[in-house]
């Protein structure tokens, strides 16, 4: 059944599924472990944001950090706020799934990319001032 939004477009009704866990015990035995998991369904409609992040020299740019900010007018000036972050794979891609709850709701967003980590990683030792373990 395809309904007509404000966008013009001609959509399926939404279904999306909501999440659960499975807590595993895994051990050294174990051959091979079954984990069905149930979900549950909503009637929230998720987009799916996804792209790749590329250098100047079109190479994929694994680990940088990536930023969905949501806009919003305070006082008559535009204003950001984060909804959600992800760092990028091996191959630069990222991905968001955005949820919109109301049929009729339109936000903007806006994708911030980050420098990604390089380099070793550098490990500080501070001097206690106490010992947790003897107090």
């Amino acid at each position: 059944m395809s309904t007509n939004h404000d966008c013009g477009c001609h959509a399926e009704k939404c279904e999306n599924i909501t999440g659960n866990a499975l807590d595993l015990d895994l051990n050294r035995c174990d051959s091979e472990v079954r984990a069905d998991i149930k979900v549950g369904k909503s009637k929230e409609c998720c987009v799916r944001v996804w792209g790749q992040i590329k250098d100047c020299d079109g190479n994929p740019v694994k680990d940088a950090l990536i930023k969905l900010l949501k806009s919003y007018y305070f006082h008559g000036k535009i204003e950001f706020e984060g909804v959600a972050h992800t760092t990028t794979d091996c191959m630069g891609f990222y991905q968001f799934d955005v949820c919109i709850k109301d049929e009729h709701e339109k936000s903007n967003y806006r994708i911030l990319v980050g420098k990604p980590n390089s380099g070793p990683e550098r490990v500080l030792h501070g001097k206690f001032v106490c010992d947790p373990c003897n107090d």
